[in-house]
């Protein structure tokens, strides 16, 4: 098990699948809100998310975009119940959601493409640094990205999870799962959504969900 140099709230370890409880969660997370809580993390829980979907149109509402996320679901997370042969969730939620989904995204791919960013976007200069989803386990200012400890953008989790490998939580912490925007748009349109595994290695067991 390697330690990553400067996780602060949190260590890369490499996942145990024979020793430990694994609970498997599916996030929404529509874009207008601050944020989604998925779960309570104790220490030596290793968590990543490993799957990231969906597109974030940061440009003004057209009345069609509008009409379609106000049919989102609040923001919210929940135990999978059962996952297809591509790892993906088939409940009958994720599928409910998935239709939806996909008439937004058509919607949104008429859209001036430079203000989409998918959620396992990776932020730039280039595009002035805002895009994609991120986690936070405790940081001061969770709805704003600070590049801060407790704080790490999908995209890192995806390759932490092609690895094989998680991040093990130091404390009793929340994890939320948030829009990376400085400017804290109120205006954005679409949802991000995506699975999330804990691996539970304290005593007590299950760890505690906040569903929708």
């Amino acid at each position: 098990m390697v330690a990553a140099g400067g996780l602060g709230a949190a260590e890369l370890r490499a996942q145990e699948p024979e020793t430990s409880l694994a609970e498997t969660f599916h996030w929404v997370l529509p874009a207008h809100e601050d944020g989604v809580e998925v779960a309570t993390l104790h220490p030596s829980d290793c968590y990543v998310v490993h799957r990231a979907e969906g597109t974030v149109y940061f440009g003004e509402r057209t009345e069609a975009l509008d009409a379609l996320q106000s049919r989102l679901p609040p923001p919210g997370a929940r135990r999978v119940e059962s996952l297809g042969p591509r790892g993906e969730c088939e409940d009958q939620g994720c599928v409910d959601l998935g239709r939806l989904v996909a008439a937004l995204e058509e919607e949104i791919a008429s859209a001036n493409r430079r203000r989409q960013r998918r959620a396992d976007h990776r932020p730039s200069p280039i595009d002035r640094w805002y895009g994609g989803a991120y986690t936070d386990v405790g940081s001061d200012e969770r709805t704003r990205f600070r590049n801060a400890p407790e704080q790490r953008m999908v995209f890192r989790h995806l390759a932490t999870a092609r690895r094989g490998n998680c991040y093990e939580a130091k404390a009793l912490r929340t994890l939320t799962i948030h829009v990376r925007d400085h400017e804290q748009r109120k205006g954005r349109s679409g949802v991000y959504h995506g699975l999330l595994t804990i691996r539970h290695r304290h005593a007590e067991g299950h760890g505690g969900a906040v569903a929708d």
